[in-house]
């Protein structure tokens, strides 16, 4: 009787001892949390990029029903491959491929060092392209999702790399040079910012030239401490007393600027859009001064892909992500927010039944849209593996899904609709000038 008294007391000593090293180990990051951090990580990777498929919704992978109200063009898409691997098409409206890719990140360098070894690919699909630009010669600039970016040829070779856990956006400008989300991963301290610790990514906007170089680097935490927004570094912090944070606390997902030629009462070329996911804000900066213009937080939730649109209006893909909630039916949408006043607008609804002839969308990661010339809203619903084509009052004219098997689609990582003299013909004298 004893024995067993001693053995439970002992069992309880320990289970209160395991507590309550669980609960210090949550607070100070301690073995294992860092460890089960990364495997959550990686098992999430694994959902999103080997196993990243949608259950088919309709007969055929592309369907057109208004075909008069449809803006002219070829269509550039990346997304999964029938085998899995990454894949960048320009398709026209039947979806024939017209110019092919398949960039391949394993080929890119020979030391991976710069990448955190847990974070490290395994397999094609795990290395996958997030932000697309097609080149005016009709090569491209991707990034490899939180490892690199790269520049291809039109016929598929390399033009150079650079390894800066780019991420998400890539945006040229009219004067060639591009601009593109990255990171500095920490992952011990000393973090290099007050009330932050490791694991750490510590988000950054770079400018790059045409031919590869890092021009210049904007360390995001930074800059909102330069610009007194440093509340919004700490939103993520749950602690009652305390507001150190860590991890993916801000999640750049955007960075552009604005463009010559669109008239504003406001904004001026070359100002600076940031895109912050995780703490659902929008911001532009005046490039020259470095004053916030603009700034949105907490209008959308966990957005991408905003824009500059006439009449200083930002639109904004809205994933409008309200799981685990099923109730209402988890639906994103593409807002505008005015500048000026700050009003924002609903301009086009994923929700069932939102508009007569439309067609329901959601996505909880990913997603991008294109205000189109015709005044057509494309929508590419990343989860889904759809690419969607609307008109203004929310009748969809145009359908496409990347169909990898019979019953499944592969995901949609990127979508754009291309000016309509980046015809076939185009891509077979870009072709042609590199050899292919």
């Amino acid at each position: 009787m004893i024995r067993w008294l001693s053995a439970g007391l002992f069992v309880c000593a320990i289970a209160v001892a395991a507590f309550g090293y669980g609960v210090l180990a949550h607070k100070d990051d301690l073995f294992p949390v860092p460890l089960m951090r990364e495997v959550q990580r990686d098992l999430r990777a694994l959902v999103v990029n080997d196993l990243a498929l949608d259950t088919v919704r309709h007969a055929a992978p592309v369907e057109t029903l208004l075909p008069d109200r449809l803006a002219p063009g070829l269509l550039a898409i990346s997304g999964a491959d029938t085998d899995f691997h990454p894949v960048v098409r320009v398709v026209d409206r039947k979806g024939a491929v017209v110019q092919r890719w398949r960039p391949d990140w394993f080929a890119l360098f020979d030391d991976i060092a710069f990448v955190p070894e847990a974070r490290r690919p395994k397999a094609a699909p795990n290395a996958y392209p997030h932000g697309l630009a097609v080149l005016p010669d009709g090569g491209i600039v991707l990034n490899f999702e939180h490892l690199a970016t790269a520049a291809y040829d039109a016929c598929g070779g390399l033009r150079w790399a650079l390894p800066n856990l780019g991420h998400h956006s890539v945006h040229v400008t009219e004067t060639g040079e591009i601009w593109v989300a990255a990171e500095v991963y920490h992952d011990a301290d000393p973090v290099p910012y007050a009330n932050h610790r490791a694991p750490l990514r510590a988000w950054t906007a770079q400018r790059i030239s045409a031919d590869g170089q890092v021009l210049e680097t904007i360390d995001i935490i930074a800059l909102l401490e330069r610009l007194g927004l440093r509340g919004l570094l700490h939103l993520s912090t749950q602690m009652q007393r305390e507001t150190e944070v860590t991890g993916d606390t801000l999640h750049l997902n955007d960075v552009e600027t604005f463009p010559e030629g669109l008239a504003s009462g406001i904004f001026t070329p070359g100002d600076l859009m940031l895109s912050l996911r995780n703490i659902n804000t929008v911001l532009v900066l005046d490039r020259e001064t470095g004053a916030v213009l603009f700034q949105s937080t907490g209008q959308v939730l966990r957005h991408h892909d905003p824009d500059f649109v006439a009449g200083d209006r930002i639109s904004v893909f809205d994933n409008n992500n309200t799981l685990p909630a099923r109730e209402p039916v988890p639906a994103s949408r593409v807002v505008e927010i005015d500048a000026r006043t700050g009003a924002l607008t609903e301009v086009l609804s994923g929700a069932p039944g939102a508009a007569a002839g439309g067609e329901p969308f959601f996505t909880d990661i990913m997603g991008s849209h294109q205000r189109l010339a015709n005044g057509n809203i494309l929508v590419a619903s990343g989860a889904e593996g759809r690419l969607l084509e609307f008109l203004a009052d929310g009748r969809l004219a145009w359908r496409y899904s990347n169909r990898i098997s019979e019953d499944r689609n592969g995901w949609i990582y990127d979508a754009l609709l291309l000016p309509p003299d980046m015809d076939a013909g185009f891509f077979e004298e870009a072709r042609a000038a590199c050899g292919g």
